[in-house]
């Protein structure tokens, strides 16, 4: 019955340092950039986002399977 206590008092002690996950903090890091500001698209977020279209057709599974169904 000791134990019971003893376990039941460190498990609430424990709650009390609890640091509340809702407390607003300030960004300390830099401001994130977009991904089509570097020197490759130089802004150009139409051309961005038609390079990233076309580098995932690389990782398309279905991609040859669908053309040689097309072709036939």
């Amino acid at each position: 019955m000791r134990t019971i206590a003893i376990a039941a008092a460190a498990h609430a002690l424990c709650a009390c340092h609890e640091i509340p996950q809702d407390a607003v903090k300030p960004y300390a890091g830099k401001e994130d950039t977009k991904a089509y500001a570097g020197d490759a698209f130089k802004g150009d977020k139409v051309a961005y986002e038609k390079a990233l279209e076309q580098r995932s057709q690389y990782q398309n599974d279905y991609a040859p399977t669908r053309a040689a169904a097309m072709s036939q």
